[in-house]
C-alpha cells in the first residue's frame, strides 16, 4: 500500500490563505480585491471579501463612490470613514456574528496586512492571531509617527501577527479557470 500522498499537501496556515484567496474571487471592488477567512481549532467559521453591503449596489454597478471616482486625488489613499464598502475582515467578523460562530480565540488569515480599522474590530472580536499574503508599509500609509505607533501597539497584541504565503505567487489567473469573466 503507497502512503505518499498524489500530490503535496498544503500546511493549515496555506489551507488558510487559500480559502482567502478563493473568498477574494467575489470582490467587486475596482480597486483591491480582499478575501479573509476566520477559523478557530484548525476549523472555518467564516469567509468575507470586501465590497458594498447587502443590498446595496456593486462598486462595478456604481455603488461606491471611491470606486466609481479612481481618479480623484482627493480620495486616493483615504476617505475610508465615507467608503460605503465593508473590508474583508469586516465581512467575516459579521458574518461570524450572523451565524453565531464565537471568534474569541480565532485567527483570521486575510489575503492583506489588515488596516488599523479592522485590526481594532478584530482585538473586540477576540481574534488572536492574524496571518496575511501581502504586507504594507504603516508608515508609507499613515505618515505620521502616531499613527504608525498606535498601529503597532494594536499589532503586538496579537499572539500571532506574520505574512504567510509568497505574494509572488499570487498572480491575476490563480483561479481564473474557476471564474466567469
Amino acid at each position: 500500500m503507497n502512503t505518499t500522498p498524489p500530490h503535496p499537501r498544503p500546511d493549515k496556515n496555506t489551507y488558510f490563505l487559500l480559502i482567502a484567496l478563493a473568498a477574494r474571487t467575489r470582490a467587486d471592488c475596482l480597486g483591491r480585491r480582499v478575501g479573509a477567512v476566520i477559523t478557530r481549532e484548525g476549523r472555518v467559521l467564516s469567509t468575507g471579501y470586501n465590497g458594498t453591503p447587502f443590498g446595496m449596489p456593486n462598486c462595478s454597478e456604481g455603488g461606491c463612490h471611491r470606486c466609481s471616482r479612481r481618479d480623484d486625488d482627493r480620495l486616493r489613499g483615504g476617505a475610508y470613514d465615507v467608503c460605503i464598502c465593508v473590508h474583508a475582515e469586516q465581512n467575516a467578523l459579521l458574518t461570524a456574528a450572523r451565524f453565531g460562530q464565537q471568534t474569541l480565540g480565532a485567527s483570521l488569515t486575510s489575503t492583506t496586512q489588515p488596516c488599523f480599522g479592522c485590526l481594532k474590530e478584530m482585538l473586540q472580536a477576540g481574534i488572536t492571531e492574524v496571518h496575511y499574503l501581502h504586507p504594507w508599509d504603516p508608515a508609507e500609509a499613515y505618515g505620521d509617527q502616531a499613527l504608525v505607533a498606535q498601529y503597532a501597539a494594536l499589532r503586538a497584541r496579537f499572539a500571532t501577527f506574520a505574512q504567510v504565503g509568497d505574494p509572488a505567487l499570487d498572480t491575476a489567473d490563480l483561479f481564473g479557470a474557476f471564474v466567469k469573466r
